[in-house]
């Protein structure tokens, strides 16, 4: 892989992973990945967000983001009919399913963005400041506390909802990507190990 494609997979802002991925067909590699990485692209990044012509709402961290809200759907009324529906909803959109069945390359790369969306919720989540406190946001939380918390996030939103709504299949590429990230920034214990 080229120094140019590792740029566009640690780059979190859309618009500048896009000029990566440019600069990398503008010099020829990878003709074939770059193709389908610009599907993706085009895909996931389908929504513009109003603060400016060039601003790209990421559709995976939408999906994410649903995701975080259906936790523990399982347990309201009606709750785990409605997690499936809504996220098989925003699933079609992105058209996960269409890409994960093309071939083993269109999947491949999926996947790579899918480790870049929960590496992009980190990141997020670690520098902002709401998710680091408690109490109406009050008080912040001490850094193990607050790593702790993300650390158990992940592992609820993208390995436990899928299990808790009958999502295992749907899911099954996301919950790898989670795992593989998982395991890399905070590592794994035997606790984490039963959970994974």
């Amino acid at each position: 892989m080229s120094s140019i494609i590792e740029a566009y997979y640690k780059e979190k802002d859309p618009v500048r992973r896009l000029k990566y991925l440019k600069k990398s067909i503008a010099q020829g590699e990878e003709p074939e990945a770059n193709a389908i990485r610009q599907e993706l692209w085009d895909i996931r990044y389908q929504e513009k967000t109003g603060e400016g012509k060039d601003s790209r709402a990421d559709g995976y961290m939408g999906l994410w983001m649903n995701m975080e809200f259906e936790k523990g759907g399982s347990k309201r009324f009606f709750g785990v009919s409605s997690a499936r529906k809504n996220l098989s909803k925003i699933m079609k959109k992105l058209r996960l399913e269409e890409y994960e069945n093309k071939s083993e390359l269109h999947k491949e790369l999926l996947y790579r963005e899918y480790c870049h969306t929960v590496e992009t919720y980190i990141a997020l989540s670690e520098s902002d400041k709401n998710y680091n406190t408690y109490l109406f946001g009050l008080l912040s939380m001490k850094e193990e506390s607050s790593r702790s918390k993300l650390k158990e996030d992940v592992i609820e939103t993208g390995v436990k909802l899928p299990q808790e709504i009958g999502m295992e299949k749907e899911f099954a590429l996301l919950t790898k990507a989670v795992q593989e990230v998982h395991a890399r920034y905070f590592g794994n214990d035997e606790e984490d190990e039963d959970d994974i």
